[in-house]
């Protein structure tokens, strides 16, 4: 695909769905544009607002958690790995409300704890692997843990 081409795809998609760097480079490179062109239309898409690492850190953030329930400790890794930078992870991680946040942990293990059985301590065990993969964090879990006996 040409760099015209490439860039009026990508005007399209950016303009409807948010995307990061990272995301367009993979697209750019899975429609093979030319390699030197790719710093380009990134530069191009970010001068003219199409992309913008801190609006896309946000909703995915915001997404996250509202749809797939994830913590804090997941987000922040699947942000790095999209090349998002940490100044930006972490500005918008410490703007998330902590009250709602402890509620759907709270929700979440709950909600696991009822398809869950054994002894006291093989749930609680259960329950906090859950909660590490789901990106909570173990202070943030405790108080709904109970301590097996």
């Amino acid at each position: 695909m040409d760099k015209p081409t490439a860039l009026a795809k990508l005007r399209q998609m950016c303009s409807r769905q948010e995307k990061c760097p990272a995301d367009v480079l993979s697209l750019l490179k899975r429609w093979e544009v030319d390699e030197d062109q790719h710093h380009i239309i990134v530069e191009t898409l970010i001068k003219e607002k199409f992309v913008d690492e801190q609006r896309y850190a946000s909703a995915f953030i915001r997404d996250k958690m509202k749809f797939d329930h994830w913590g804090l400790v997941k987000i922040k890794v699947m942000l790095h790995q999209k090349g998002i930078s940490s100044s930006i992870t972490d500005d918008l991680l410490k703007q998330v409300d902590r009250n709602e946040y402890k509620e759907m942990i709270g929700r979440e293990l709950a909600k696991k704890r009822k398809s869950l059985k054994g002894t006291p301590y093989e749930i609680w065990a259960k329950l906090a692997r859950y909660g590490s993969s789901r990106g909570y964090e173990l202070e943030n879990m405790q108080a709904f843990l109970k301590e097996p006996q």
